[in-house]
């Protein structure tokens, strides 16, 4: 079942995408090029580096796996424990949240946790996903891009339809609250009702928790989105 999500929800979520966008995607780029992050357990992390380490967040701190952890305070003392200089321009996308380094960061630990197992969440859905495509379909590892704060991936119908865009946003400012997505990279002749969002389709949180089987529900969600995009209608 999906957890009720705390009043703290809303403004830890945007203390940790100010993190991920200003510490941990960059520190992950200046080690490897890249800046994606994953679901990990209850939190995010980067993936494992070459020698075993990995930057994530567990509760209301920022850990160097496997043996630092500091208190997530301001994002200019989580970028120099993870060994880099906060940056306005931090090369992980242009949409970014408020760059303001020395401002005390509101985390709440059983928010961040809340926040975690909805990418969890996600992650299996995503799958399950994988799994359920038609032959000649297919779909990039997930991943959890610091800039939106989605967890996404994209699929690749058979014939000659869009690719498709489906993720688990934590909310943004088109919905306040977690939701799911289904975003085909071109919206020509979508018109029908499933189509209810300026980039797509997407599932609120409420919908996807009042099932006895939320993750049943955004599967359906996602295969009729995709089903409906490669049929042009």
């Amino acid at each position: 079942m999906l957890p009720d999500l705390p009043p703290t929800f809303a403004a830890t979520r945007e203390s940790l995408r100010a993190v991920a966008c200003y510490a941990i995607s960059p520190a992950r780029k200046a080690r490897t090029g890249r800046i994606g992050l994953r679901s990990y357990g209850d939190g995010i992390a980067t993936p494992p580096f070459d020698d075993g380490t990995r930057y994530a967040v567990r509760g209301q701190e920022l850990v160097c796996e496997p043996d630092r952890a500091t208190p997530i305070t301001t994002v200019a003392a989580a970028a120099r424990f993870l060994g880099i200089e906060a940056s306005r321009d931090p090369g992980v996308g242009h949409d970014l949240p408020p760059y303001a380094p020395d401002d005390d960061l509101a985390v709440d630990a059983a928010a961040s946790q809340v926040l975690g197992q909805w990418y969890a969440y996600g992650q299996r859905v995503i799958d399950r996903l994988a799994a359920s495509l038609p032959a000649g379909a297919s779909a990039v590892e997930a991943q959890l891009w610091p800039e939106h704060f989605d967890l996404g991936t994209t699929v690749t119908m058979p014939g000659p339809g869009p690719d498709i865009n489906v993720g688990f946003s934590p909310g943004d400012g088109f919905h306040g609250e977690p939701y799911a997505y289904v975003g085909p990279r071109d919206l020509t002749g979508l018109t029908g009702p499933f189509w209810n969002a300026p980039f797509g389709a997407y599932l609120p949180y409420g919908a996807l928790a009042a099932g006895a089987d939320p993750e049943a529900v955004a599967l359906a969600f996602v295969m009729e989105g995709l089903d409906l995009a490669a049929g042009g209608g």
